[in-house]
Formats: C-alpha cells, structure tokens, sequence
C-alpha cells in the first residue's frame, strides 16, 4: 500500500480558468517527473476563491471540457488528480473536489459540506461523504472548513480510509488552525492527512500555503514554507492499522452513550 503524493501549493488567477487550467496541468507534468502516483490542488483552484457574482459563468459540469482535459492529461501520465472547482449539477452549485484516477476516469466527487460564512450565499452545501477506492488504499476527500469538524473526519475513518486529502484555501490569520486542526484530525483517527493550500494574494486574502503531511501519531512528514511549492512524498498506508496501537480510538467509541446524550 506504498502511495506517492504531490501537494500542489501554488498561485491561482481568480477568474482566470485558462490560465488556471495551464497550472494544472503543468503541475502535473512536474509532479509526474518527480514520480508522484496522485497530485492534490487547493480548493476552487480552477477559478481562484472569490467569485462571488460570478460563479455561474464560472460553473463546470464534470462532463466540461476543462474536466474533460484534465482527465486526458491524468490518463497520459498515467496519474491521479484531485482538483477543486465550482460544480454546476442541474441547478445547483456546489464547492467540488473531483477525484480523477490514473486512467483518467472520474472515481467520483466530494461536494463540500461545512459552507464557511459567505459561501453559503453562493453553493449548496453537500451531503455525502465518499470514499474513493484505488489500487493503493482508500481515500477520503475534505475541503477547508470540513478540517475544523471532528465528524466528517471520524466518518471517513469508520468507513476505512486510510488518507484523507485536504484541498484548501486557507489565509492569514489562520496558519494555527491549519496545523492544529490537520494534526488533531490524524491523530484522533490514527490516519494520514494530505493538505495542500494555497499561496499568494486575492482581493483581500493573503494565502499563506503550509501545506502539509501528517502521518497517524500526528508526526509531519512534509510541510512546505509560504512560497509556491509541488512537494512529493512517499507514504506507507499500511501504517494505519500500526498506528492504532492501545489508543485504538475508533474501536474505543461508545456510540451508544453518544446517541443517548443527544448527540448527533
């Protein structure tokens, strides 16, 4: 169950998707050479944070000719790809993270589901929580605001994944939240955390990256500095069922005591 992964922690051009686009795929080209199996990307990436009054314009369906080219690129270089974007589905809108496999398949989609302050003027709020299954392991997919929730974290785990991919666009002032949250989340779940934020400046938002990879006892395994970055790292995913250990988290729960206090 060996997985190399690339984190992605580069600039995005709000509203610019084919600028955007070229990113990615460029990305991909450096991360493949650096013999990455998956790359992730921040979230929204495709058209930058704050689009705000223009997210219809700036809506992709899956089947859209953006997605459509990062699917052929995933499938030439044989490597998987999880990209954040503005999903238009009928006539809704979520904040998306598609998870695209090595034959450039679309394995499935993870619509974010804790919408933070104004988002939730703009997408709808999702409600699943997927894992993606692939030929090293099980995955889960969170994007920013989801890290600060205990639960979606804990289903992923009970569910059986053995990585969780954070896509985020975290800004200043909330680098403590970022490393605190990334870390609690894979020690309390005995799980590796992937998280690749952004850098740079949009509108008002300085995106201080820090992306990073946390191993199950919550140890960093990489974590990058402020500036743009595609870190490649080499992972065991085996290591969550050693990590458990006495602590044993997941099969110390009371679920029965929770549900009768009311907790839901």
């Amino acid at each position: 169950m060996k997985l190399t992964i690339a984190l992605a922690q580069i600039r995005s051009s709000l509203f610019d998707k084919e600028t955007n686009l070229q990113r990615i795929l460029e990305s991909m080209t450096i991360a493949h050479n650096k013999k990455a199996q998956y790359i992730l990307f921040p979230e929204l990436f495709l058209t930058g944070f704050a689009i705000e009054d223009r997210i219809e314009e700036m809506a992709e369906s899956l089947d859209g000719e953006i997605i459509t080219k990062i699917r052929r690129n995933a499938r030439a270089l044989n490597m998987g790809v999880i990209v954040g974007f503005p999903e238009k589905d009928g006539n809704h809108i979520y904040n998306s993270s598609v998870f695209i496999d090595n034959n450039g398949n679309i394995l499935g989609v993870y619509r974010k589901i804790h919408l933070f302050d104004h988002e939730k003027k703009y997408f709808k709020a999702g409600d699943q929580v997927p894992i993606f299954h692939t030929p090293v392991g099980k995955m889960g997919v969170m994007i920013t605001y989801d890290m600060e929730f205990p639960e979606i974290s804990r289903i992923l785990s009970v569910k059986g994944a053995h990585i969780i991919l954070v896509l985020c666009s975290n800004m200043i002032p909330y680098q403590q939240y970022q490393d605190t949250y990334l870390r609690a989340r894979a020690m309390e779940n005995h799980i590796f955390i992937a998280a690749a934020n952004r850098v740079g400046l949009e509108n008002d938002y300085v995106y201080f990256g820090e992306s990073k990879l946390t191993d199950p006892t919550g140890k960093t395994l990489s974590k990058a500095l402020n500036n743009e970055e595609i870190s490649v790292t080499a992972i065991d995913l085996s290591e969550t069922h050693q990590a458990k250990g006495v602590l044993d988290y997941i099969s110390n729960r009371r679920p029965d005591i929770y549900s009768k206090e009311g907790l839901v």
